[in-house]
């Protein structure tokens, strides 16, 4: 088991953006998206809710080891993107960077979120399933390089309770 590592969770700004491309393009199974993507979606004020995961560094220097981008539309939250760079995988970074997405959705009022998995990944569904979301769907082809199927998973969430 890997030691844990308590990361420091902040909303994403523009200056993130290049690492944030080093760490999605670090995995193959990831969908790449263009620079001009990351600034368009940055620069949307319901973006600004996406996250970076943080640490220090050994020269105490902070060092963004992973990033959750997500949408809220309405009620509905969908997650576009979650990594975290292979050295400090399973660390639990994953795990605090969703947990900071469903809490803003929830903030947010939203009823669902929403995400594709590749149905080759056995290791995010597994992820996903221990926040509780459920398959709801398939989407035939949906990914390319390579082309493959996307499983829909759906999480309800809970309204804060008062």
């Amino acid at each position: 088991m890997t030691k844990a590592v308590q990361a420091r969770i902040r909303k994403v700004s523009r200056n993130d953006i290049d690492r944030i491309i080093d760490i999605e393009r670090s995995w193959h199974h990831l969908s790449h998206w263009s620079v001009d993507s990351y600034y368009r979606l940055i620069n949307e004020d319901s973006f600004t809710s996406s996250f970076v995961a943080e640490i220090d560094d050994p020269a105490g220097r902070h060092r963004i080891v992973g990033f959750v981008i997500f949408h809220l539309t309405g009620d509905i939250s969908e997650i576009y993107n979650i990594a975290v760079e292979a050295a400090h995988a399973r660390c639990g970074i994953g795990r605090q960077l969703m947990s900071a997405a469903i809490a803003a959705s929830r903030q947010k009022r939203v009823s669902r979120v929403l995400l594709e998995v590749r149905k080759s990944n056995s290791a995010a569904i597994n992820f996903y399933l221990g926040f509780n979301f459920k398959i709801s769907g398939e989407r035939k082809n949906y990914y390319s390089n390579p082309p493959e199927d996307a499983y829909v998973m759906e999480h309800l969430v809970e309204p804060n309770s008062h």
